[in-house]
């Protein structure tokens, strides 16, 4: 029960602290999730939590962590992978190509010596990254999922669980 109830406080600080930072919003500023989660406020149900404080610290720690950090792990959809002279063009070429298709989707050309990668979308889990994939099959074939730990908040939509 106690492993239940600290899963459901991780993910509630963690998902908390991810929608202040990609809302923009600074009711955090001031306060911790906790405090927050306990706030007293007319017309709404009250939350008691009862955690130790070595608890507290472990959650508030990782929220801090992510904060400071240039992004979150999550997934996109690799399109394209090449070396040589005419890499750099040839993902030009296909980013173009999708932001014809797909003008809304966040389209992204790598460089990491020798190599040139085009990647679309910035999803926070792989099953959400498997519509987009379907998609794009049909103009590159050979695309697939890969992992990332460098998508930022903002780039991220997420739907508010509160």
């Amino acid at each position: 029960m106690k492993g239940y109830f600290l899963t459901i406080v991780i993910q509630l600080g963690i998902g908390v602290g991810i929608m202040g930072q990609v809302s923009g919003q600074s009711d955090f500023a001031n306060e911790n999730i906790f405090e927050h989660l306990q706030k007293v406020e007319p017309d709404k149900g009250i939350i008691t939590i009862e955690q130790s404080e070595g608890m507290k610290d472990l959650v508030l720690t990782r929220i801090d962590m992510n904060k400071r950090s240039g992004g979150v792990e999550g997934f996109r959809v690799q399109l394209f992978s090449g070396v040589g002279s005419k890499a750099r063009q040839e993902a030009m070429d296909v980013k173009a190509k999708v932001l014809k298709e797909f003008p809304d989707e966040n389209i992204f050309i790598e460089y990491s010596a020798p190599f040139w990668r085009v990647r679309v979308g910035s999803f926070r889990h792989k099953y959400e990254a498997l519509p987009l994939m379907k998609k794009l099959r049909k103009m590159f074939p050979a695309c697939y999922i890969v992992r990332t730990d460098d998508i930022a908040l903002k780039e991220l939509k997420i739907e508010s669980p509160l």
